[in-house]
């Protein structure tokens, strides 16, 4: 969703994207990548490698490699957590494209936001 972030170190207002107009839209477009990663066997190949109570892990999941487009969002990233004899998701983010920013620090003259795409 689209918000305001200040850069620390020289007070610059970067306005992000917008990507989804509500809420409901971003979680029907994350169920919708869960579902389709995991139809996909390089994917569920991966889920299978992390079964043992406790585990965590994360997958990076290329859209085109789904079929999806979605402007601004190119690579998703799901973290999971094996639970009880199931995987659960714990979080969900864009990791690559035009709409991601990151904030890097490298060092105390080096850091801010930057565009991940």
């Amino acid at each position: 969703m689209d918000q305001k972030i200040v850069e620390p170190k020289t007070g610059r207002v970067v306005q992000l994207p917008k990507v989804f107009r509500n809420e409901k839209e971003l979680r029907e477009f994350r169920d919708d990548v869960v579902k389709k990663a995991l139809e996909n066997p390089e994917y569920r190949e991966e889920f299978l490698t992390h079964i043992g109570e406790g585990k965590s892990f994360g997958i990076l999941v290329d859209l085109k490699k789904l079929g999806m487009h979605v402007d601004g969002i190119d690579v998703v990233r799901l973290e999971f957590k094996f639970e009880d004899g199931e995987f659960v998701l714990k979080t969900a983010y864009p990791e690559k494209g035009s709409a991601v920013w990151s904030y890097r620090y490298v060092n105390r003259y080096e850091r801010g936001w930057v565009r991940e795409g």
